[in-house]
């Protein structure tokens, strides 16, 4: 009786731990619980990609020099210091060309927003020089500027830094017209002088005191009386 007993109250325990277990595993989920599986958190990481300005160019101080927008001096490779003759129109070109325009500096060089070479344009245009040891692309454009006469090539500088100064021709002296040639009186012929008197001498002694002898044949007062031996001379 008593171990029947015993056996019944095990039983009823072990039953009583099944029904407490069984109502732990469907008991419904508490408040909190439920509010911690149904509640999720998303955190989402946003990247912001800054895009530096592009860089242009602010000023022209030369044909060959400019500042950046950046702050930045570029000084031009492969470009001769502007001559005098053309330095104007070589500040012309660069500030149409590149003032306020996007640019790319690599090294000492301006690549423009069409991908040109800024100082092999200058020069293709006749407003830039190529310096000693410019690149090959310099200086076929250069010759091909000077064969076009573009630019300082042309008549304005001749191609030439320094444009000589204009020879100019000495005034031309209006000469007075010559005068008429006025005819000058000829002068008149000096008169013959006159003809000497015939002489006569007697004798060889009148002539030896009028001091013509000795007489010659020919001459005034010889006669052949007077000349013995007729030699040609009288009273000799």
């Amino acid at each position: 009786m008593t171990v029947l007993t015993q056996l019944s109250k095990g039983a009823a325990v072990a039953a009583g731990v099944v029904l407490v277990v069984s109502a732990c595993g469907t008991a419904e989920p508490t408040g909190l619980a439920s509010g911690l599986s149904s509640s999720t958190t998303t955190t989402t990481t946003t990247t912001t990609t800054t895009t530096a300005p592009p860089v242009t160019v602010q000023s022209v101080v030369d044909g060959r020099t400019v500042m950046l927008s950046n702050g930045g001096k570029v000084l031009l490779a492969g470009l001769a210091q502007p001559g005098e003759c053309w330095a104007a129109s070589a500040v012309e070109f660069a500030t149409k060309t590149l003032v306020g325009k996007p640019v790319k500096a690599v090294s000492s060089s301006l690549v423009l927003a069409d991908g040109k070479d800024y100082a092999t344009l200058a020069v293709s245009q006749g407003v830039g020089r190529a310096a000693d040891g410019a690149d090959a692309a310099i200086q076929t454009a250069q010759a091909t500027a000077k064969a076009a006469s573009m630019g300082f090539w042309g008549p304005s500088c001749g191609g030439l830094d320094v444009k000589p100064a204009p020879v100019v021709a000495p005034p031309v002296v209006q000469q007075p017209a010559p005068r008429p040639a006025v005819p000058q009186p000829q002068p008149q012929p000096a008169p013959a002088p006159p003809a000497p008197a015939p002489a006569y001498y007697a004798n060889c002694s009148a002539a030896k005191a009028a001091g013509a002898a000795p007489l010659y044949r020919g001459q005034p007062g010889y006669r052949a009386a007077l000349d013995r031996d007729n030699d040609g001379v009288a009273c000799e």
